[in-house]
């Protein structure tokens, strides 16, 4: 056989076998008794993905039936359209929609009750230990995989409670002596802290109970009235801010009702502190 007809075969293979058009193949999906061939995800509202199939045709269904493939589509979805609203926050910590990732959810909750995040350590004892505290290699490994419907392998889920799951080596402090290469589980308090271990920086958590903090430390507040207040404000729910007087009464107010210094004062606050969660995980 020619050589540089072979040649000329391996090229037109491997163009075939890299293209994206190879890469990219419809996803098989069966749902209320009918099969589809899925060209690409269209648009995510609530708890529904609506799909194009390889007919051009559009169909809806609920993101839990979807493959794990198809999931990951749908959430990068959900995070490009988070992403370009951005600019358009409102200052409310409420869940921001039903479909908010768990983790998000955990973060929304930390802000509103005032308290750092609370990591979920699963792993094992490190053979190293540290005079500060207990030393755990948190692993993905250690967590329950799930199937889908077809059998295969779920994304493991990475928020317990409202814990954020921490992968890697991190430092526990309360935690006591363990053997090394036991396996351990906690529930922990980031405390945004890092320690230095055999010239690598790791995070600290602890098992102490943490207080919740304010928001915003007690102020004077101006309303669009030009009246005036003294008052720390604990956290905003859906655009209601709930304060703390100097006399310990607590009671709640509309954050459309004071000043816009504090209106801004409140966003960029809120806006620092969702971002100071963000940098821990």
């Amino acid at each position: 056989m020619n050589k540089n007809f072979l040649i000329k075969t391996y090229i037109l293979l491997a163009i075939l076998i890299l293209s994206p058009a190879s890469a990219q193949r419809p996803e098989r999906l069966s749902y209320n008794g009918n099969s589809y061939q899925v060209a690409e995800v269209v648009e995510v509202k609530g708890e529904n993905a609506t799909l194009r199939t390889t007919k051009n045709k559009l169909i809806t269904v609920p993101i839990r039936f979807l493959s794990s493939r198809l999931k990951v589509k749908a959430e990068n979805i959900v995070k490009k359209s988070k992403l370009g609203a951005e600019g358009n926050k409102k200052t409310s910590l409420s869940v921001i929609a039903a479909n908010a990732s768990d983790t998000e959810k955990a973060l929304q909750q930390s802000i509103v009750e005032g308290t750092p995040l609370k990591r979920w350590v699963n792993g094992t004892v490190s053979n190293e230990q540290a005079e500060e505290g207990l030393l755990v290699v948190s692993s993905v490994t250690a967590l329950d995989i799930k199937l889908d419907r077809d059998g295969v392998p779920l994304p493991p889920k990475k928020v317990k409670g409202s814990a954020i799951f921490i992968n890697g080596l991190v430092m526990i402090e309360g935690a006591g002596k363990k053997a090394e290469n036991t396996h351990v589980e906690y529930m922990a308090w980031d405390t945004g802290e890092t320690i230095e271990f055999r010239n690598e920086t790791i995070p600290k958590l602890t098992l102490k109970k943490t207080e919740p903090r304010p928001l915003v430390n007690e102020r004077t507040w101006t309303n669009t009235d030009g009246k005036t207040l003294i008052a720390l404000l604990a956290s905003v729910i859906d655009e209601v801010g709930n304060f703390e007087g100097s006399d310990g009464k607590v009671f709640k107010y509309p954050i459309e009702k004071l000043s816009d210094k504090d209106q801004s004062l409140i966003k960029e606050t809120i806006e620092k502190r969702y971002r100071e969660l963000r940098s821990t995980l």
